[in-house]
């Protein structure tokens, strides 16, 4: 007598939410033009890259966010009132929430970093200054 043994295969069911994404692409006109690749999802934490010429600066801010990130090319420049940090391709940076800071392209070739935002940007997070004081 012969049993015929059936394999059943569950059935999975899965939810449409995609593994993958375009960012926005954002230009903004600094003293230069400067562009970003916004990966952001949620408001409680933002991811950018950022692409940044020769001779870029921002103005002085004060962000109510932190910023960490990594330098994947160039030199990134960080005015602080204590003075002024080089980060190199490589090395990672860390911005605290309420901090003024100038963030500028330090080096000779085009800037290239990646920044984590926590929480993500809004443009009401972000005061800008004409000084450190």
């Amino acid at each position: 007598m012969f049993r015929l043994l059936f394999l059943f295969t569950p059935i999975v069911l899965s939810a449409q939410i995609p593994s993958s994404f375009e960012p926005k692409k954002i230009i903004i006109q600094d003293n230069v033009e400067r562009y970003l690749f916004d990966y952001t999802q949620t408001d409680e934490l933002g991811f950018n890259k950022m692409h940044a010429p020769v001779n870029w600066t921002e103005p002085i801010i004060e962000a109510s966010f932190e910023i960490r990130g990594i330098v994947l090319n160039g030199t990134l420049g960080l005015e602080f009132k204590e003075g002024v940090e080089l980060i190199e391709m490589d090395q990672g940076f860390k911005i605290p929430k309420g901090k003024r800071v100038r963030i500028f392209n330090g080096g000779k070739t085009e800037l290239i970093l990646i920044e984590i935002l926590q929480p993500a940007y809004d443009s009401k997070r972000v005061k800008q200054f004409n000084s450190f004081d």
